[in-house]
């Protein structure tokens, strides 16, 4: 009797922070799945990719395109590497597994958990593989966010788009010559009472300019403002406040 050819598209995500620690890259998962497909005489009609998406969200272009092509009837199967690949969500991964690929008779493969649908042990799985790929992202956010929290109650810089008037080298601020006159002309204007738009349009006739060349707006100016305890060496993190670990652009108050 002839196995049954099933239409199988590939589904491969990674994303940016976890790229290193994970080990396997797209161009390896999707390798591996497609030796899966050949084993199993599955007719392979592509690949989605999500490079550097997380896993927390179903916002993922690739995802949703390949969504939409279960509904269309495009595919009979979708093999993963890993299930959280499909999603780091219980939630979500029980929506994309229940609500859209089962009631389109699409059945799905994850090689590393050994799980395939087309099993009743393997449809028993999927809530149960799905909570532990949860709790697994819960507990890196965590324990980052105890990280974070134990160097900002040290001074230490704690991540995040870098203050204008300093740069990071070895995780740390450091003042960048370029950028700090800017930061001290605008407190030095806004003590002068000076409106912060006011103080743009100073900036840009004297001949300021921003990051990568961009002129000087209106909501950089407030940004930086907004901001005056860091540039007094004050370093706030969640509701912790803390004299910081790098060089003050102003003077303390």
């Amino acid at each position: 009797m002839e196995r049954e050819r099933k239409r199988a598209c590939i589904y491969v995500r990674v994303s940016t922070e976890a790229q290193e620690a994970d080990g396997y890259s797209l161009e390896e998962q999707e390798r591996l799945c497609k030796a899966s497909l050949e084993s199993k005489e599955w007719e392979y009609v592509r690949t989605y990719c999500d490079g550097g998406y997380s896993g927390k969200t179903m916002e993922r272009p690739a995802l949703q395109e390949m969504l939409a092509d279960v509904r269309a009837g495009k595919v009979e199967a979708v093999m993963i590497y890993k299930l959280d690949r499909l999603s780091r969500s219980q939630k979500d991964t029980l929506t994309i597994i229940e609500d859209v690929l089962l009631p389109n008779k699409v059945d799905i493969v994850s090689l590393k958990e050994t799980l395939d649908t087309t099993t009743p042990w393997g449809r028993a799985m999927i809530g149960i593989l799905a909570s532990f790929n949860q709790l697994d992202r819960e507990t890196i956010v965590m324990r980052t966010t105890m990280g974070r929290r134990a160097k900002a109650k040290s001074g230490g810089y704690t991540g995040g788009k870098t203050p204008y008037g300093y740069r990071v080298e070895n995780k740390e601020l450091v003042v960048d010559e370029r950028e700090a006159p800017m930061v001290r002309r605008i407190f030095a204007l806004r003590k002068e009472g000076h409106s912060l738009r006011a103080i743009a349009d100073i900036l840009e006739s004297e001949g300021y300019i921003g990051r990568e060349g961009r002129p000087i707006m209106y909501s950089t100016v407030a940004g930086i403002c907004n901001n005056e305890d860091l540039y007094r060496g004050i370093k706030t993190y969640a509701g912790v406040r803390s004299e910081g670990r790098y060089e003050a652009l102003l003077e303390a108050e």
